[in-house]
């Protein structure tokens, strides 16, 4: 057996090469940049107006700041936000400005609406004192054209991804999502989207958790899925399917990978080409997960308990999943007390979950055991208590917050 560091350098040097792919830009959330981004077109687009007010010519700012005194001007045109105004502003005179609009070149200052005096409908007074260039946006005053935005391996969101387009960027290069593909395998499970009646019960069939959960939290985060539930634990059905199913990036299966004479995964996975990385971890529980590769492919095959395959999805297949697009390992942990103490007298490392106590504390949540689903589904998170490792009452502890 490898330690859990371990294992999660063997994950890291053997996961798949990224491919790139051009997209879309307003397609690509969730998304890492495969490329370095430069501003197509300036921020603001032009010059443009920050109030809602009146456009002075420069001439005439000039003179308002040189020897202010209450002045008329007449309105002789408008500019809205996406209908500008064309042409200059003759001294003397003025125009209309929304919020946003594009003003005239020779624009050198903006009055807002509440500083003037209306006279009528086509003549305002102004009467507050007004600054050379006041309440103007000028052109590429955030980023100018060929401004470098975003660089290569960023994650892109909602809010990045609004400023690529509004920089004239509606194609990137990313790099594509993996296609992942899971394969459930036990001749007792039942799909669940099947109901489980009372004679099945009797014939010793369960449902099948573990898909569903492992499905929902991949679709939940954006990636292509493939599910397969359920496969028997018959030997070549593991083969079959990941054969009829080959041009994926990562497989996820669960069950069969102990030491039972119906666990045929492992054989079947061998004989479809992967080379076996690395099989069990010192851990508890979980211990029984395997990893293997072929060419630019991964399989990660996970104990047919509840607790145990979501514990190594958590710790291991959605870190691996998030360092092949980001290239970054990481999980969402914090600091908190441990409200009794903890002693694991194992020889393996425990994986516990817990309950979090007023964002403070935590506690071991009850009914731990590999196939108590009731103990992830009453927590929060877990911790990683080494062997022979004892936890005192108050103290901190990193804690793994479910992902």
């Amino acid at each position: 057996m490898i330690t859990i560091e371990e294992a999660i350098q063997l994950i890291k040097e053997n996961l798949p090469e990224k491919k790139v792919e051009l997209r879309a830009t307003y397609t690509c959330n969730g998304f890492v940049l495969a490329e370095d981004v430069y501003a197509q077109y300036s921020s603001p687009y032009f010059d443009n107006s920050a109030m809602d007010g009146y456009a002075l010519s420069t001439e005439d700012t000039e003179f308002l700041i040189d020897t202010y005194e209450p002045k008329e001007f007449d309105v002789i045109g408008t500019s809205q936000a996406g209908i500008p105004f064309m042409g200059r502003i003759p001294k003397g005179k003025c125009i209309q400005v929304n919020t946003g609009a594009k003003i005239p070149e020779n624009t050198g200052a903006i009055v807002p609406v509440e500083d003037v005096e209306f006279i009528n409908h086509n003549k305002i007074k102004i009467k507050q004192p007004i600054k050379k260039f006041q309440h103007i946006r000028r052109k590429g005053e955030e980023f100018k054209e060929n401004t470098l935005l975003l660089t290569k391996n960023t994650k892109l969101n909602p809010r990045n991804i609004a400023m690529l387009l509004q920089a004239g960027k509606f194609e990137i290069f990313v790099y594509k999502k993996p296609k992942i593909l899971i394969v459930t395998t036990g001749n007792e499970l039942t799909p669940f989207n099947e109901n489980l009646e009372e004679e099945d019960i009797e014939k010793g069939k369960i449902i099948d958790t573990n898909s569903y959960i492992l499905k929902t939290i991949l679709e939940e985060k954006g990636y292509e899925i493939k599910l397969i539930n359920h496969v028997k634990d018959i030997e070549n059905e593991t083969y079959e399917a990941i054969q009829n199913n080959i041009n994926f990036d990562f497989f996820l299966l669960t069950g069969g990978v102990s030491v039972g004479p119906y666990d045929f995964v492992k054989k079947d996975v061998e004989k479809a080409g992967f080379k076996p990385i690395f099989w069990k971890i010192k851990q508890k529980p979980g211990k029984p997960i395997y990893f293997a590769k072929k060419e630019n492919k991964v399989m990660f095959a996970l104990p047919g308990n509840p607790v145990s395959s979501f514990i190594n999805f958590q710790h291991y297949v959605l870190p691996a999943i998030q360092y092949y697009q980001e290239g970054i390992w990481k999980y969402n942990t914090i600091l908190l007390k441990s409200n009794s103490e903890i002693f694991n007298e194992q020889k393996r490392d425990a994986f516990l979950t817990i309950r979090i106590i007023d964002n403070e504390y935590f506690e071991i949540a009850p009914n731990q055991g590999s196939h108590k689903i009731s103990s992830i589904a009453y927590s929060e998170g877990y911790i990683v208590l080494p062997s022979s490792t004892r936890i005192s009452r108050d103290q901190t502890f990193t804690c793994y917050l479910w992902m």
